[in-house]
């Protein structure tokens, strides 16, 4: 080729003869061809190149600084592709261009020129539309897999391998929407994995949603590199009974959702932090929380009703095994002096997480909310179980009953914490009131208030379910501590006022007397005894009265049973006292087996005290039972409150 492409253009446009025309044509085919071969031929340099650029890559596993090199020069290498493959493109468009003027000129000249509409008889001038036609059928193929040896690079897919793509794994049917504050790349997971060709590289923040849930992180995006993300919710599974409705809030944000057949359903959460679940289902209602604090799956089950128990197969031991939702739980760890670690699995279990102080008419007070029990003989054994809402067969508990004073059941009642001090108020930093009869301890304490009583057989009773189901032990003074006094003589109330902890003993062994608390009330064997109301013995037995305006040392009662007198080996269940209940029939037992408190009976002595008080001995604990005379009144005789809210409330 003599001439350039110009050239050849302006001597078809200036030519008078067909042979002329005929040789700038085929001169202009000859440039065409060679221009052809030439972008075919970096075509394939392109494609040597990106397959340099892959090795490169994949060497980047033995040295990270060399790869990063390679992978520049691939870039360069690419774009350079890109243009030789624009190039080849263009020259097509050029050779098409050439062949409309081409045939521009022959309609100009036609009439003049004679031509070869073959293009194959030699010396004929050639024919300008069939000069068109065959220039138009040239075509340059490029290969999108950039895989075929030989053959041209496609541009776009050489762009495809340089830009940068993320994977994102995910639930399927989520929506991802990919940002750099500027620009947004988005689509719908389809099938759990959705990929993305970002259009440059840097920061980019992916969120997916799925119906009120999201989760949102960040990618750092990479010329030549496909990042693969794992985007996980928040989500709540509930598990409840079928046909619950479930309802997740927190702050202004809610979610609800109806559990199927299955029993579980999934909330989608869209952010974090504590959320309150409620589960309603007709009108039965039951709440728990939930901290939200990374994105995954949080498991809850609720339930309406809450059971906890304890059985006890009757033998000499003292433990009792755990049962229901209780049964695995660990055994409580009351506080020692100086502890740092104490608890108990039932600090969050109503009605023991209901016990909290608080000052009331009568003084500082521990709060005990309603609960439901079922107390069973099980041959020489005994079983314990405590709901926190009705249950059908259960009974209410024997404080909060219906005692047929006009108020119906209670819904809360109160405790003194501490044993009553001067004014017959519980208050700290006095030594306990002691030296008065069971019938004028009881006329003080009712003249606080129309609702303040002393405490009765029935608080006292409520008192053991709470701990037995607990603690599992009969041995109270073992488990939290041996109580008494630290110096065989009555001492100032409120030592456990420093405590950090509801349960425990002031010493730094349970092993040493000193003074302690259950459930923030103190001195429950520990100082003084505590003159128990709501009861008397006679030749019947233990006698039962449950309306408080008709306490009496020697009437208005229901006799339940004769109980034995000493350390007891065993126990009946009985059920004609107005509530289920448990009295002694044998006593051969001691310290260390069975109950291991004693419980004493005499018909001659008609007056019931519990406890224990400031003289050393291991016979105390929470199940000691004593009796005097309705006349008798000592320095180790104390009393306490209870208030029996009227309304029921």
């Amino acid at each position: 080729m003599n001439k350039t492409f110009e050239e050849n253009i302006n001597d078809i446009r200036k030519a008078k003869r067909g042979v002329e025309v005929r040789e700038a044509m085929a001169e202009s085919l000859e440039y065409v061809e060679g221009f052809a071969s030439t972008a075919t031929q970096k075509a394939e340099e392109a494609a040597a190149s990106a397959k340099t650029a892959a090795g490169a890559r994949d060497a980047a596993a033995a040295s990270a600084q060399a790869a990063e090199q390679q992978a520049g020069i691939a870039a360069q290498q690419a774009e350079t592709a890109t243009q030789q493959a624009e190039a080849a493109e263009s020259s097509k468009a050029a050779a098409a261009e050439s062949a409309k003027r081409a045939e521009q000129f022959a309609k100009e000249t036609e009439g003049r020129v004679t031509t070869d509409p073959t293009l194959t008889v030699k010396g004929a001038p050639a024919d300008a539309k069939a000069t068109g036609d065959r220039i138009n059928a040239i075509k340059i193929e490029t290969d999108k897999t950039l895989t075929i040896s030989g053959a041209a690079a496609d541009a776009a897919a050489v762009g495809g391998i340089v830009l940068p793509r993320v994977v994102v794994q995910t639930e399927a049917g989520s929506s991802i929407v990919l940002s750099d504050g500027e620009k947004d790349v988005s689509g719908v997971d389809a099938d759990g994995s959705f990929s993305a060709t970002l259009p440059h590289d840097g920061e980019w923040t992916v969120t997916a949603t799925l119906g009120t849930g999201a989760a949102t992180e960040t990618v750092q995006a990479e010329y030549c590199r496909t990042k693969t993300l794992t985007l996980t919710y928040y989500t709540l599974t509930v598990t409840v009974k079928a046909g619950s409705t479930v309802t997740a809030q927190c702050g202004d944000k809610t979610v609800s959702g109806t559990v199927p057949e299955s029993g579980s359903v999934k909330l989608y959460l869209p952010i974090a932090g504590t959320w309150t679940v409620t589960a309603t289902l007709g009108d039965e209602t039951t709440t728990a929380t939930v901290e939200v604090t990374e994105y995954r799956d949080y498991p809850l089950e609720l339930a309406y009703v809450h059971i906890y128990g304890a059985s006890w197969d009757g033998t000499s031991t003292t433990k009792w095994s755990r049962t229901d939702e209780a049964a695995e739980f660990t055994d409580p760890v009351p506080y020692v002096a100086g502890a740092k670690s104490y608890g108990s699995p039932f600090d969050d279990r109503l009605p023991w997480s209901g016990m909290v102080k608080s000052e009331r008419t009568g003084g500082t007070m521990v709060a005990i909310p309603k609960f439901w029990y079922l107390l069973e003989q099980s041959g020489s054994g005994m079983s314990i179980k405590i709901a926190d809402k009705k249950v059908a067969g259960y009974s209410v508990s024997p404080v909060h009953m219906d005692r047929g004073d006009g108020n119906g059941e209670r819904d809360v009642v109160y405790v003194g914490r501490y044993h009553c001090a001067s004014g017959y108020k519980s208050k700290t930093g006095s030594p306990p009131l002691t030296s008065m009869t069971r019938s004028s301890a009881r006329t003080s304490i009712h003249s606080l208030g129309s609702a303040i009583w002393q405490c009765d057989f029935a608080m006292r009773f409520t008192l053991w379910l709470l701990y037995i189901v607990e603690f599992a032990d009969w041995n109270s003074q073992a488990k939290i501590g041996y109580g008494c006094s630290p110096s065989s003589n009555t001492f100032t109330m409120g030592y456990t006022d420093s405590m950090p902890y509801h349960t425990g003993t002031d010493q730094s062994s349970r092993a040493t007397y000193g003074g302690t608390q259950y459930r923030n009330i103190e001195g429950l064997w520990d100082n003084v005894l505590d003159w128990c109301d709501g009861c008397y013995y006679n030749s019947n037995g233990l006698n039962i009265i449950l309306n408080p305006s008709e306490f009496s040392d020697s009437s208005n009662g229901t006799a339940v049973g004769v109980p034995s007198n000493g350390w007891p080996s065993a126990f009946k269940v009985k059920t004609n006292g107005g509530f289920p209940m448990f009295i002694p029939t044998s006593a051969s037992g001691n310290d260390a087996t069975y109950s291991c408190d004693n419980w004493y009976f005499s018909s001659s002595y008609p007056c019931l005290c519990v406890g224990g008080l400031y003289s050393h001995s291991s016979s105390y604990g929470l199940f000691y039972v004593y009796y005097s005379s309705a006349s008798d009144y000592y320095g180790y005789i104390g009393c306490r409150l209870q208030e029996l809210p009227n309304g029921g409330v």
